[in-house]
């Protein structure tokens, strides 16, 4: 299926109903952490890691939907999972750099919660449950990303208008449960 020239039309018509979504979701993770605010407060800290955990997360997926548009524009993948080898090599390009970002961004935060006063193991465990919750919300995120690319391909959308602004959305909520189910879970 090949996509028509731009039209303005046809951007603000997909546009404006994707970003309206986009504003309820985005709500919905500021919701998510509203109700967490009285174990948050217990560890500031959790609030420094919404933004790299989001911004991250939202960035490298945004570059995996980016490529996977285009590969769908030009015909390289099938809006269809399985065994492509241009897909599986992006789902590892972006694991691959989720993983070393992470893994770095979870040192920065052990560092920092050294230097903020906490003791070495709480300090290893902040890292541990960033660094799991990091991971999590990639997996989630990407997978949400593959399946908008496809699927807004498959309908006839242009994947362009949908896939980003919505990533980005999800993201912010997955990378916001994420952390807040792995520092419970690992009891930070």
């Amino acid at each position: 299926m090949t996509m028509t020239a731009y039209s303005m039309k046809r951007i603000l018509g997909e546009s404006y109903p994707v970003l309206i979504l986009c504003a309820i979701l985005s709500l919905s993770a500021g919701l998510i952490l509203h109700s967490q605010l009285e174990s948050i407060k217990t560890l500031p800290l959790i609030l420094v890691m919404v933004p790299p955990i989001n911004g991250i997360n939202n960035n490298v997926c945004s570059i995996l939907g980016s490529r996977l548009t285009s590969a769908l524009h030009i015909g390289t993948i099938e809006p269809k999972f399985g065994k492509q080898a241009i897909l599986r090599k992006n789902i590892q390009a972006t694991w691959l750099m989720s993983l070393g970002v992470f893994i770095f961004t979870s040192v920065i935060f052990f560092a920092l919660s050294l230097i903020s006063g906490i003791n070495l193991l709480k300090s290893l465990t902040i890292m541990i449950a960033f660094f799991l919750a990091s991971m999590a919300a990639i997996g989630v995120t990407m997978f949400c990303t593959i399946w908008l690319a496809f699927t807004s391909f498959s309908k006839g959308l242009d994947p362009d208008n949908v896939v980003i602004p919505i990533v980005t959305s999800i993201g912010d909520i997955a990378g916001v449960t994420c952390l807040i189910i792995a520092m419970k879970i690992i009891g930070v």
